[in-house]
């Protein structure tokens, strides 16, 4: 290090970091030969090499000028790059942040390129080790990322919650309770608009002796077989739900009964022409439906409907089975 009057530059900083005590690390560097010409002894602690004549050997231990080096910016009078961890601030510094590989630290730097009265252009540096908060903060991140993890997969838990006790396990379709949750909705909003609405109760016909004869598991696949016709016959629009056992009900928006029969129809012959493949037999199994249709100037609330499309389901059962009824055929 070459010698070098350090009154100046002491009066240019502002508080007395001069000392072998200080904690923050101070280097002096002789520009633009970049030749340290000054470190006091917390600068020396972790330096690379203290008998190097150039900045980048003796405090980072480089071959090469460093690529992150600020000089090159102050010595243009520029202002400092645009980065987070970077300001300019009023007095001519720039300051930022940067680990040190050498002394495996992270410092924060304070560094002012200024010309002497002997004219020699110098670049001081000040360090402080800043360490203890970046593992701070490191840690308080990981907290955050933590907490934010755990909260996601309590609020998808929820959600899943949400979805499993609105849905029948068995079909994945709607299960009883969100049915008449959703009616109560369906009916606000037909009241209002005066649109018509159909309902349809759908049975399997005689699956107790399905069960009897080939056992539940055949039951399950026969429910399952016409949860998934029911599902492909409808309409985005349209709600079915498994309401118990052999039982399914469909809410039909925006139909009135004429077109609700249609569609009760089709699904009767849909499920005809069916069957489950049970071992090397085939379970075939008919169902029956009754239909009704909302009446805006009678009904209060949907299940006044739901009970009549009911009584029409008995009607057809009655009658013979694999049958669809309106409910108007039951005076008839």
């Amino acid at each position: 290090m070459t010698d070098l009057d350090y009154s100046e530059i002491k009066d240019l900083i502002s508080i007395d970091i001069f000392n072998d005590t200080s904690l923050f690390a101070v280097s002096v560097i002789d520009l633009p030969k970049y030749e340290l010409v000054y470190a006091n002894q917390a600068m020396k602690n972790i330096m690379s090499d203290l008998t190097a004549v150039n900045c980048w050997e003796s405090v980072y231990g480089q071959e090469s000028p460093c690529m992150w080096c600020k000089a090159p910016t102050l010595l243009a009078n520029l202002k400092s790059e645009v980065h987070p961890s970077q300001t300019t601030v009023d007095n001519g510094y720039i300051v930022y942040e940067h680990f040190n590989e050498v002394a495996n630290r992270w410092y924060q730097l304070q560094e002012k390129v200024v010309k002497l009265k002997d004219f020699r252009t110098v670049l001081i540096s000040i360090a402080l080790d800043i360490s203890l908060q970046k593992e701070a903060q490191s840690k308080l991140i990981d907290t955050h990322v933590k907490l934010t993890k755990q909260t996601q997969a309590l609020q998808e838990a929820k959600a899943q919650l949400k979805e499993q006790a609105n849905h029948d396990p068995l079909t994945n379709m709607y299960n009883r309770r969100y049915f008449n949750e959703i009616a109560q909705k369906i009916v606000a909003i037909i009241k209002r608009s005066k649109e018509p609405l159909s309902l349809l109760m759908i049975d399997i016909d005689k699956f107790k002796n399905i069960n009897d004869t080939y056992g539940h598991h055949v039951g399950d696949k026969v429910i399952k077989l016409l949860a998934l016709k029911l599902q492909e016959a409808i309409r985005e629009s349209d709600i079915a739900a498994r309401i118990g056992g052999e039982e399914f009900a469909l809410i039909l928006p925006n139909t009135d009964k004429e077109r609700a029969l249609e569609l009760a129809q089709k699904i009767r012959k849909d499920m005809e022409m069916s069957s489950c493949k049970v071992d090397d037999k085939s379970v075939t199994f008919t169902v029956s439906i009754g239909v009704d249709e909302f009446e805006h100037t009678k009904d209060d609330n949907l299940f006044t409907a739901l009970n009549r499309a009911d009584a029409a389901l008995y009607l057809a059962k009655a009658s013979g089975r694999n049958r669809v009824c309106l409910y108007s055929e039951i005076d008839s």
